[in-house]
C-alpha cells in the first residue's frame, strides 16, 4: 500500500532539459547533448569534471533563470488531487534553495511535505534513507516518479518501485534498462497509476 509519494523535480515536475544543458554548456563549451544526457545515467555528482567551482556557477545561473521558471498548470493540479490522498516529497539533484523559489514563485510552497535536494545529501540512496527514517515508512510504502536512469539505479538499491516518465531527460529506451515499474508518457496517468497499487 503507498504511503507516500516522492518526485524528482527536473524532467518530471518541470522539463528542464535544455535550461540545464544550455547553462552547462556555457561552463562546458565540449560538452554535446548526449554527453550530458548520459551523465544522468548514475548520480550525476559522480561525474568527475564537475568542481566545486562548476556546481556553484551553474547554480548561481539557475537561479537566475528559475526566478521565471513556470509550472503548467495541469501539473499543479494533478499534485494537488495526489496530495490530497498522499504525503508528497520531492529528492532532487537540485538544490533545495533553488526549488524554492519555483515553488514560491509558482504558490506552490504547501504541496510537498518536504524537499530533499543536495544540500541534504547528494546521494539519493541517503536521502531515501533519511526520508524512510523520518517518517517512519518502508520501502515498500512508497512510489518515486522519475525521469532518468541513474534515478531508478538508486531507488532499486532500496527497493523502492518506481514510475518512469519518458517526456524528460531520457528517452524510453534507456529508461527501460532500469526496469521500472511503470514508463508512462503523461503526467496525468500517474495518480490513476498510483492508485492501482492499493
Amino acid at each position: 500500500m503507498v504511503k507516500a509519494v516522492i518526485f524528482d523535480f527536473d524532467g518530471v515536475i518541470c522539463n528542464t532539459l535544455d535550461l540545464a544543458y544550455s547553462i552547462n554548456n556555457k561552463i562546458f563549451p565540449e560538452m554535446s547533448l548526449d554527453d550530458y544526457k548520459d551523465l544522468f545515467n548514475g548520480n550525476v555528482y559522480k561525474n568527475g569534471n564537475f568542481t566545486p567551482e562548476s556546481i556553484k556557477e551553474f547554480f548561481k545561473q539557475q537561479d537566475e533563470k528559475f526566478q521565471e521558471l513556470k509550472i503548467e498548470n495541469y501539473v499543479k493540479e494533478e499534485l494537488q488531487k495526489i496530495k490530497e490522498s498522499y504525503p508528497l516529497f520531492i529528492i532532487s539533484s537540485n538544490m533545495e534553495h533553488s526549488l524554492n523559489i519555483v515553488f514560491q514563485n509558482n504558490q506552490m510552497t504547501t504541496i510537498f511535505n518536504q524537499v530533499f535536494g543536495t544540500e541534504t545529501e547528494k546521494s539519493k540512496v541517503k536521502k531515501f534513507e533519511l526520508l524512510l527514517h523520518q517518517e517512519n515508512l518502508k520501502s515498500e510504502d512508497c512510489i518515486f516518479i522519475t525521469d532518468t536512469l541513474g534515478d531508478i539505479k538508486e531507488a532499486s538499491k532500496l527497493n523502492i518501485k518506481t514510475i518512469a516518465v519518458d517526456f524528460g531527460f531520457h528517452e524510453r529506451a534507456r529508461l527501460e534498462q532500469g526496469n521500472p515499474f511503470k514508463i508512462i508518457s503523461d503526467f496525468k496517468e500517474i495518480f490513476p497509476l498510483i492508485q492501482t497499487l492499493q
